[in-house]
């Protein structure tokens, strides 16, 4: 096989995963795909040209995925399976790219409307689309990392545009630049196929006017993202909200699984350090934070309860008991604040015990002046709200298609049943800090952060004062996913205009302010935020901006879809009629 369309293709795979962690290598985002967009109009055939972009997007999320293997051997498969499956998204683009090539738009036009259009497909493919409700066949899911707009975490002015159309926006604005990238090349790059003698030659070069325009349009649009960036920049300080605390152990997942024990003792030594008590000598030395937030799952004590419309008494027995035991562990003992903990929430229905991955708020109560030991118990803390997590991870935490093929049930990392049941409220949690302020605060677990839709809605109606994120990042063992998932939650904070509160076994926990800057980690390098034991305090920012994006949700790509169609839709009838 010739090289000519072969080694561009794969260079952009590489050139575009040093974009992201473990090199970063951002401003690279802004001219990775160019090599691959000659495909566009390269003289030949259409399996040679389909098949070099092909083999240019597996390059790349062969590179870039491949933290998901050591989370447990079984994950081989499906990080193969993402390296196999994500590549049909770009030779999707490319075909739309050449039908839209066809009406003669400059590839400046053309890149970001098909590329946008195909990061929401696969952000929600293929049953996270919210029309599916209505034909009940609606479940989230997607892999919505790695989109171009992600290149750009740390270019602070130009990611502020988020807040406007979502990570889709700067995602635009980067394949923009990537496509009149693209005509440079292709314009002194890019020779014509040889022809038979005497007939006409054929190139794919583009005319200098065409180079043109698409230039001014990348560096428009590029421009007014930077000045809006600048704008929204040059605001009023930020009100001070609650003192929290984001407790971040170390413990891998086989930790976790095999030793619940330790995995309580280390996380209730975090929390006794962050609200700056003695459990020896029974005082505080110094004034606690107002919220503790615990990671995913990390509290391995299950919270039991019974769903509005169920009755207990016709729950089984030894959920009852496992109830009775719950309230008394979680209710019955002092925690010197209000604390999140990420853990299993289990339900009665009336009809069947369903399993939830939650976040669980409790709050302390005013204690009896005149109780004393020995008196009978009371409750020192009350529960104040429960999420539970709506975004599951397939084989995770469900088993697509389980009971239709059980068989599929041997590609989960677990010995044991831990299927899930999604949630469908998004919890607005109350929270008195210890000087009486109220605020509001709403909980993304997990990767539900790289979800642009879930964070959205804690802004658009009843806006909340700040998020938080709890994660078990253990079973990634120090891989550059601790530093790719911080980068995308980088984006969540501005699309809601919220500041973030993460915590994170193994990292990296920390807080972000509503324009997307970190205002504090574990240590001052995220290489060094990670595997570590630590406890991040600081007091959240609050912002009382409203957020564009929030209110009118996905509207970028949708128009980036209508233009798609409509393009295919003129060039299928022009090719028709030719």
């Amino acid at each position: 096989m010739k090289p000519r369309v072969f080694v561009p293709a794969i260079a952009s795979g590489v050139l575009l995963w040093l974009a992201f962690f473990p090199c970063d290598l951002g401003p690279l985002g802004f001219v990775a795909l160019a090599p691959w967009l000659t495909l566009v109009r390269a003289p030949v055939s259409g399996w040679r040209r389909y098949l070099a972009a092909y083999l240019g997007g597996f390059t790349f999320f062969a590179l870039a995925t491949q933290w998901v293997r050591v989370a447990h051997p079984m994950m081989y498969g499906s990080w193969l399976g993402l390296a196999v499956v994500m590549p049909l998204f770009w030779l999707a683009a490319l075909a739309v790219l050449r039908t839209l090539d066809s009406l003669k738009l400059p590839l400046a036009v053309s890149v970001p409307v098909a590329w946008v259009a195909f990061e929401f497909f696969r952000m929600h493919f293929p049953t996270g689309f919210t029309f599916m409700k209505h034909v009940g066949a609606y479940q989230m899911i997607g892999f919505g990392w790695y989109f171009l707009g992600y290149t750009q975490h740390a270019f602070t002015p130009l990611i502020q545009i988020a807040d406007v159309g979502g990570v889709y926006a700067v995602s635009f604005v980067v394949g923009a630049v990537n496509g009149a990238v693209a005509e440079l090349v292709l314009r002194f790059c890019v020779r014509p196929a040889p022809q038979p003698v005497g007939a006409p030659p054929i190139s794919p070069s583009p005319s200098w006017k065409k180079v043109g325009r698409g230039l001014a349009f990348a560096l428009v649009l590029f421009g007014a993202g930077l000045g809006y960036g600048f704008w929204q920049l040059n605001h009023a300080p930020f009100g001070e909200g609650p003192k929290v605390s984001a407790v971040q152990g170390n413990l891998t997942q086989d930790d976790k699984m095999d030793d619940p024990n330790g995995l309580l003792q280390s996380y209730s030594d975090l929390h006794y350090q962050a609200i700056q008590y003695d459990r020896a000598e029974n005082r505080f030395y110094g004034d606690p934070p107002d919220l503790v937030v615990w990671p995913e799952t990390c509290c391995p004590v299950d919270w039991c309860d019974v769903a509005p419309d169920a009755s207990l008494g016709n729950a089984p027995q030894g959920f009852q008991r496992h109830r009775v035991d719950s309230q008394d562990w979680f209710l019955n003992r002092q925690w010197g604040t209000n604390v999140l903990f990420g853990l299993n929430g289990l339900e009665w229905d009336g009809t069947r015990v369903w399993k939830y991955n939650s976040a669980l708020l409790v709050k302390p109560l005013a204690r009896d002046p005149l109780w004393k030991p020995g008196d009978p118990q009371i409750a020192f803390s009350a529960a104040a709200g429960r999420y539970d997590k709506m975004h599951l991870v397939p084989f995770g935490e469900y088993v697509p298609l389980g009971d239709e093929l059980p068989f599929m049930k041997v590609f989960t990392p677990y010995k044991h049943d831990y299927a899930c049941r999604p949630g469908e409220r998004w919890t607005r949690f109350p929270l008195t800090a210890r000087d009486g302020r109220t605020f509001t605060f709403g909980c993304l677990i997990c990767y539900e952060d790289s979800d642009p839709y879930l964070a959205r809605q804690y802004a658009a109606s009843e806006p909340v004062d700040f998020l938080v994120n709890i994660s078990n990042d253990g079973w990634f063992k120090g891989t550059e996913e601790h530093e790719q998932h911080l980068a995308i939650c980088r984006f969540r904070a501005i699309e809601a205009r919220r500041a973030v509160v993460r915590s994170v076994n193994m990292g990296i926990s920390g807080f972000i302010d509503s324009d997307g800057r970190l205002v504090k980690l574990p240590a001052d390098r995220w290489s060094d935020s990670k595997k570590v034991d630590a406890i991040v305090t600081a007091v959240v920012p609050i912002d009382a901006r409203r957020s564009a994006y929030a209110q009118f949700g996905d509207w970028v790509p949708a128009g980036c879809w209508l233009l798609a169609l409509v393009g295919v839709a003129v060039g299928l009838v022009r090719r028709k009629v030719a």
